[in-house]
């Protein structure tokens, strides 16, 4: 089987699939995190996965500036990483919200913790795609 260049190379400019490949890579750190934080330190779950989510979220302000959101122009910006920063409390909140409300209902137990945490990466990933994009990389 072979793939078809073409329509790799078109992947490989949407900006869209290279946020999804960069989420994924953050998701699988961040998701480690989490669970370490959550059943290491004893730590509620919405507590663990913002205190990861924040520290993987900073982290990537440099692969979406010169990978995710690559532009001619990119370069270190602290404007940039300052707006990144904001998406991040923003989403951040959502996600830290949506855990919080399911802990609030039943506290999580087995598989539990990882669909709640599913639930809140849904909320958090796509208000900080459609934010990043819109309005911290727009070009």
């Amino acid at each position: 089987m072979t793939i078809d260049s073409e329509a790799v190379k078109r992947l490989r400019e949407n900006p869209g699939a290279r946020y999804f490949v960069a989420s994924l890579a953050a998701l699988g750190i961040d998701y480690a995190v989490t669970l370490a934080l959550y059943y290491l330190t004893g730590l509620n779950l919405s507590a663990a996965a913002a205190i990861a989510f924040f520290l993987v979220g900073a982290m990537f302000y440099l692969v979406h500036e010169f990978w995710t959101f690559r532009h001619a122009s990119s370069r270190f910006s602290a404007r940039r990483m300052t707006a990144n920063l904001g998406v991040l409390v923003l989403s951040g909140a959502v996600r830290v919200a949506i855990i919080a409300a399911l802990e609030w209902a039943q506290t999580p137990a087995g598989i539990w913790v990882s669909a709640y945490f599913a639930a809140g990466v849904g909320g958090s990933f796509i208000t900080n795609y459609l934010l990043n994009r819109h309005f911290v990389f727009r070009r």
